[in-house]
């Protein structure tokens, strides 16, 4: 399914914070998921490496649940950008800066290969390949 790029972002009402200069602490929390989420270890690996601080981190269960944290000033988030574009599209959300060229994830669609695949399944593989592509 192809390179997805990854942003920070925050509701507009968030200020002073920056994620670009070492050495910062940013007096907000970070809202995420849990550990193993490969788009949490990029971003605390990227804050390791500048020596940026938060004041915690925050984990829910789900993006939507993170998402309207954000959105409500809770702290900042760093997703995949096909997971807020309707947001940072109505301004909801804002995309703050983190460096200089966007980091990225793979997405994959996969199925077990010994099971037969539904025509539920098959629907819905076809929907998220076309979805990917159109974007």
């Amino acid at each position: 399914m192809g390179e997805q790029s990854l942003v920070l972002v925050a509701s507009p009402q968030i200020a002073d914070v920056d994620f670009t200069e070492p050495g910062r602490h940013n007096a907000c929390s970070f809202i995420i998921n849990e550990p193993q989420c490969v788009f949490r270890q990029i971003f605390e690996s990227t804050l390791r490496q500048r020596r940026i601080t938060v004041e915690n981190t925050i984990e829910l269960l789900s993006i939507e649940s993170i998402k309207r944290c954000v959105a409500a000033n809770i702290g900042v988030s760093y997703l995949p950008r096909f997971a807020v574009e309707k947001e940072l599209e109505s301004g909801e959300l804002i995309e703050l800066p983190f460096g200089e060229q966007s980091q990225t994830i793979t997405a994959m669609c996969a199925h077990h290969a010994g099971k037969a695949v539904s025509p539920a399944m098959h629907t819905f593989i076809q929907c998220v390949e076309e979805s990917f592509v159109a974007g």
